[in-house]
């Protein structure tokens, strides 16, 4: 039988790791290897995902590895 994977259960997945410290990425990456997923399969089903896509963007502009577009109104947490 295959799992169907949801933004939903991929989250509650990592919220382990998320509390011990590790970004949204790490996480991420760190959940595919362990499911034998390739990274874009976990990203298409993230996509679907305001709330971790937002936390991901968030991420990415604290840890200055996307630039801040003028127009994005996304407040760092």
């Amino acid at each position: 039988m295959i799992e169907t994977r949801t933004p939903e259960k991929i989250h509650l997945a990592i919220q382990d790791k998320l509390k011990r410290g590790a970004t949204y990425i790490d996480a991420l990456v760190t959940y595919a290897k362990e499911n034998n997923l390739e990274i874009e399969t976990v990203a298409n089903i993230v996509k679907k995902s305001t709330i971790i896509k937002q936390k991901i963007k968030s991420e990415a502009l604290e840890m200055r590895l996307v630039k801040k577009e003028e127009n994005d109104v996304t407040e760092l947490c």
